[in-house]
């Protein structure tokens, strides 16, 4: 008896062990061939795995490639492909308006897919908010960005740049220098919270700065994440997210509060992004939390610093490896105004070969290049021609739709000429396509003053120096973790001769 008890012991653990291997093999597999041939989307091209499996895609997540390789399934399967088992990206221009554009009254918003803000609260800011407090956000923002905000900030803008330029004369008398954007993150910061960051000054970036890199790789972490059974999550962001990057989001979060005391306690002189918010805060009716206060100004500060860095950045090496887009851009500017002096936010506005090359960056290279994916109504709609079910994951990779040869001739060459309206072989591009800042009413915020920053600096740049290219290798070669991660851009100055 003893013997058949053990020899039963054996067998039920024998059995158990088995069953723990084989039931979730049966389990994935199942749903594997249901998403292949049974799913609703499976008519739609792309890769078999991508189909069958949300690894395929959080591996690229993962590994900084997924908008590049979202491009190379465009050009392989055509304007729609399957990204993921429920997910299709979309690159018709149409899509655009009809993914994020206005809606009409008592039609429903397309629901942001909340795999791309997984990591953040519930607490409704700028990224995660739904139709109606996002109203009242972009309500309680505009003040600080609209036209007439924008006129008095403009001096603060033109302060801040005339000490970088004075900067960057002096240290291009050595040799290469690295165009460290910094007067962006300090322009930002006192429209922000009214204080600056101190890299002019310090001509290094901030703490928090520094960390924006390692908090990217987490929220690209955290995204992958998203895509997996939930019971996966916890064991797969402990595996992959770096303990440094868990330290930058301790560091960063006590940035932010040190920042946001700073402006609880000053009133900046001319209007800035946050005074309705803070006010709000104050106020008897406290409808905006402090952690609201603390997300919502670190959205505004990553948003209007980060990317329109990466632009100016682009911008630059775009026109050094292009020499004669950069001889006729230096001809323009330097014919189109007597003094440097000039140079404003409405003269700037006449130079058009200069907006031209601008647009042709945010083509080129997108400061915002993945996807923000949308999940159609529960009634499902037609994009693109083509009806979609409810409930799918649809969105537009602006990497992808920007370098699409269905929407650009020669999309692999930089040619600022096509955005001038001359009669080339450029006649049939889709311009449209083109929508650096999104569109409808979740478009940037603060694309004017991005505007802007980027016409003004550019003007001035070319006013002063003639510049030449240092840095080694290909710099536009870079990974994608939510925004681009940023070689070291070398460049030297030489004053221009008068």
């Amino acid at each position: 008896m003893a013997i058949l008890g053990s020899i039963d012991s054996s067998t039920i653990l024998y059995g158990t062990g088995l069953g723990l291997v084989v039931l979730p093999i049966v389990y994935y597999g199942t749903i594997a061939i249901y998403n292949l041939w049974f799913h609703p989307l499976a008519k739609y091209p792309g890769p078999r795995l991508a189909a069958a499996t949300s690894w395929w895609y959080a591996l690229r997540l993962m590994r900084g490639s997924a908008p590049q390789e979202t491009l190379a399934l465009h050009e392989r399967y055509g304007p729609i492909v399957r990204i993921s088992p429920n997910e299709l990206s979309f690159v018709d221009p149409v899509t655009w308006k009809e993914i994020y554009g206005h809606r009409k009254p008592g039609e429903p918003e397309l629901v942001k897919d909340e795999k791309y803000h997984a990591g953040v609260s519930t607490e409704p800011t700028l990224l995660n908010a739904n139709r109606e407090q996002h109203i009242q956000l972009r309500k309680a923002l505009s003040h600080g960005f609209s036209e007439a905000s924008l006129r008095l900030q403009e001096p603060v803008v033109q302060e801040y740049l005339e000490i970088f330029l004075n900067q960057l004369a002096e240290k291009g008398e050595n040799g290469q220098v690295p165009m460290e954007m910094y007067f962006l993150f300090d322009t930002v910061g006192y429209l922000t919270y009214g204080e600056s960051f101190d890299c002019l000054r310090s001509s290094k970036y901030h703490l928090w700065i520094e960390l924006f890199g390692k908090l990217l790789v987490m929220g690209a972490m955290f995204q992958a994440a998203g895509r997996l059974p939930s019971w996966l999550r916890k064991p797969f962001l402990a595996l992959t997210v770096p303990s440094e990057c868990r330290r930058a989001a301790k560091i960063e979060s006590e940035i932010l509060t040190a920042k946001v005391n700073y402006r609880l306690e000053n009133t900046p002189p001319i209007p800035d992004f946050m005074g309705k918010l803070f006010d709000s805060y104050n106020s008897k009716s406290n409808t905006m939390s402090y952690y609201q206060l603390k997300q919502n100004s670190r959205i505004l500060v990553m948003g209007g610093s980060e990317t329109t860095s990466t632009a100016l950045s682009a911008a630059t090496y775009l026109l050094l490896k292009n020499p004669e887009v950069h001889e006729r851009l230096k001809a323009e500017i330097r014919t189109s105004f007597e003094s440097e002096k000039e140079i404003n936010s409405i003269t700037v506005n006449s130079c058009k070969y200069l907006l031209a090359v601008i647009e042709e960056m945010f083509r080129f290279h997108p400061p915002s290049p993945a996807a923000h994916a949308r999940y159609t109504p529960p009634g499902g709609m037609m994009l693109a021609g083509h009806f979609i079910p409810g409930g799918v994951a649809v969105g537009i990779t602006t990497w992808a739709i920007a370098h699409s040869s269905l929407n650009f001739e020669h999309p692999e060459k930089f040619i600022p000429e096509r955005w001038l309206g001359e009669k080339s072989i450029y006649d049939h591009d889709r311009r449209d396509a083109i929508q650096p800042f999104s569109t409808g009413p979740r478009n940037c915020i603060g694309r004017n003053l991005a505007n802007l920053e980027m016409k003004m600096v550019l003007a001035k740049l070319i006013w002063r120096f003639d510049l030449e290219d240092c840095t080694p290798g290909n710099w536009l070669d870079q990974k994608i973790f939510m925004v681009w991660e940023k070689k070291p851009l070398l460049v030297k100055l030489h004053p221009r001769k008068f």
